[in-house]
């Protein structure tokens, strides 16, 4: 390695040849450099703009002139190690203690995980970006461009854009994890956090607020154990496998205080609850769709040019099922603004029992493995309620609306 007025820069034979590490790091003066031998990591001192970290850089070991002729590789992973990370001040990110005064500094630690970290000799271009390219070089060498016809241009906006995947799959085969990133030249990385994906409802936008119990966005910790991960390229409506898969250890770290004795049974608990949660918020999602449809009926109800009074008693007797249903998922709310005594909801139950389950290393407590019972037990009724509503009174309301010619209403098609 060699620290340079413009940045630094590696060497695999001898000074034959340097690479420059670009990164995040600015194109300035670095005066000294430091390894951690332990961990593989270099530490770059720079003139006035403090300290950078190139965390494992084993992989520029296995480079070789032959290996970056090649179109992929993807490297060896480092053992990665198995615990739950600190969240100082309940902050998920550094960036949130700036309330502790302008005095107060944390740094941020490497990301938490198994990090791959992989090679693209060309990252894939779209049609778009080939055009302007091909245009960009005409006008460099002073020759006309030709207008794009409406079939490439329709043709450039229906394109699905190209993406990596990367498959975790456990000793069995089985997948665990799948992980999408853009293509991009060179070398490049992505974490994977030990975790299984989460199973909440998919949000195109995120929250407002960070609320820890609104959604456990997240799913279990994986077993320690050995895994696998298999590189693929998602180009031109279909997937392409991309180098050698990797096999690398997930390794506990000797750090908890109730270690759990059988940790596959621990993970196979949290998988249960992920899948009640799941099922769960499938129904408070549903419900909150159904809601939505209620509001547009009933205001399609009052612009029917029909008689209305069979109308909206129909309408009146699904709105109360609803909402005896919402009381028992999520608990009652009028109860609550007048602080009356109440059970918890399953709801609440739920939340609150999949954030303390996703964070410990501990196996399953006695009142964790009876919550699960009690929600086990309340849900059931619940699920079918709502089903028996939409197959029923709610589906018949549907077809009288259509009938009798009521302007459109959410998820309403004439069959």
């Amino acid at each position: 390695f060699l620290g340079t007025e413009f940045g630094v820069f590696f060497t695999v034979n001898g000074g034959g040849a340097w690479t420059k590490l670009a990164g995040n790091t600015p194109n300035i003066a670095f005066r000294d450099l430091v390894i951690q031998t332990r961990e593989n990591d270099l530490v770059g001192a720079t003139f006035g703009r403090s300290f950078f970290v190139l965390d494992d850089y084993s992989p520029l070991r296995d480079v070789t002139q032959s290996m970056l002729e090649n179109d992929t590789v993807l490297f060896p992973v480092r053992r990665a190690h198995w615990y739950v990370p600190r969240r100082p001040h309940a902050c998920s990110t550094p960036g949130c203690v700036d309330s502790q005064g302008d005095a107060y500094y944390v740094a941020p630690n490497p990301d938490f995980g198994a990090m791959f970290t992989y090679y693209l000799k060309e990252a894939p271009e779209g049609a778009k970006d080939t055009r302007q390219k091909k245009e960009a070089d005409n006008k460099k060498d002073g020759k006309d461009n030709a207008y794009p016809s409406y079939e490439d241009l329709k043709a450039e906006r229906e394109e699905e854009a190209a993406h990596l995947l990367f498959t975790v799959t456990d000793a069995s085969g089985n997948i665990v994890r799948k992980i999408t990133q853009k293509p991009g030249k060179g070398l490049n990385r992505i974490q994977w956090d030990l975790r299984y994906g989460h199973d909440d409802p998919i949000r195109l936008t995120p929250p407002a607020f960070y609320n820890p119990f609104a959604g456990n966005s997240q799913g279990p910790l994986v077993a320690p154990g050995n895994y696998t991960v298999t590189m693929s390229l998602f180009e031109d409506g279909a997937f392409r496998k991309l180098g050698e898969s990797v096999t690398f250890n997930v390794k506990a770290l000797n750090n908890s205080v109730l270690p759990a004795v059988d940790r596959d049974e621990k993970v196979a608990f949290q998988q249960k609850v992920s899948e009640l949660r799941r099922q769960i918020s499938t129904v408070q999602r549903r419900m909150s769709e159904l809601n939505n449809q209620m509001k547009h009926i009933e205001k399609a109800i009052l612009l029917t040019e029909t008689d209305q009074a069979s109308l909206y008693d129909d309408y009146l007797t699904i709105k109360k099922g609803l909402n005896d249903l919402q009381i028992q998922l999520n608990g009652d709310g009028v109860a609550g603004t007048l602080d009356l005594g109440r059970p918890p909801s399953i709801s609440a139950r739920s939340g609150i029992m999949a954030w303390e389950e996703s964070n410990t290393t501990s196996a399953p407590t006695g009142t964790h493995r009876k919550v699960y019972q009690i929600m086990l037990e309340e849900f059931g009724p619940i699920k079918s309620s709502l089903e028996g509503i939409v197959d029923g009174p709610f589906k018949s309301l549907q077809d009288k609306l259509e009938a009798a010619g009521a302007p459109y209403t959410p998820y309403r098609l004439k069959d």
